[in-house]
């Protein structure tokens, strides 16, 4: 009922809302101009798949904790609550996307050297973001309605396994990929000396 009813509509509503507007599109995965999915960016640069993980992971976490502090202080579905803290966090999972997106964008470019990325929304997001987890441990015990009970096999194992391949990916990605990428310094560096041996010939 959530994923079909409100998830999947609000998902395709939100595309057409920033294709009409002519909002920026972010291409996470790095589709755009590729043939086929082995050519996407995601899976050739470490910068960009990492990136992408770690916001899945503060997804998750972000999720999580709103039902766990709502659990935790009993407070009701319909309370005003919910709602404030879905327009908070708006605004500022908008500007953390946006830093985010423009550090994958720029990470193997000469543009980056001129236009740096500034990373305080996304550091003030995280802090928040485990500050309401570390609220919601706190008051974990004769709150709600967690039953402490051991989390089975069939569920935790395929989230250790779905973390373990894609961090062993990453590894991949960063240290072994041969077209691995690289910072913008080292990126530039042909140009740069390209410059300089043009300017020598033509003294």
């Amino acid at each position: 009922m959530d994923i079909t009813l409100s998830n999947t509509p609000a998902i395709f509503l939100g595309i057409w809302c920033v294709r009409k507007l002519g909002i920026q599109e972010y291409d996470w995965l790095g589709r755009n101009n590729k043939d086929s999915i082995w050519s996407w960016e995601i899976f050739k640069c470490h910068r960009r798949f990492g990136t992408f993980c770690y916001a899945r992971f503060l997804l998750g976490v972000h999720f999580l904790t709103g039902f766990f502090i709502m659990n935790a202080f009993l407070i009701p579905p319909k309370h005003f609550f919910p709602i404030s803290r879905l327009l908070l966090w708006f605004a500022f999972g908008n500007i953390g996307f946006k830093e985010g997106y423009e550090d994958v964008r720029t990470w193997n470019t000469v543009e980056r050297k001129d236009n740096p990325v500034e990373g305080r929304h996304r550091w003030l997001v995280v802090a928040i973001l485990f500050t309401e987890a570390l609220i919601a441990y706190k008051y974990r015990y004769g709150t709600g309605n967690l039953q402490f009970v051991p989390t089975p096999f069939y569920v935790w194992a395929p989230w250790a396994l779905v973390a373990l391949v894609c961090f062993a990916f990453w590894l991949y990605l960063r240290f072994v990929y041969e077209g691995r990428t690289k910072k913008y310094i080292e990126a530039g560096e042909g140009k740069r000396t390209a410059k300089a041996g043009s300017k020598q010939k033509t003294k």
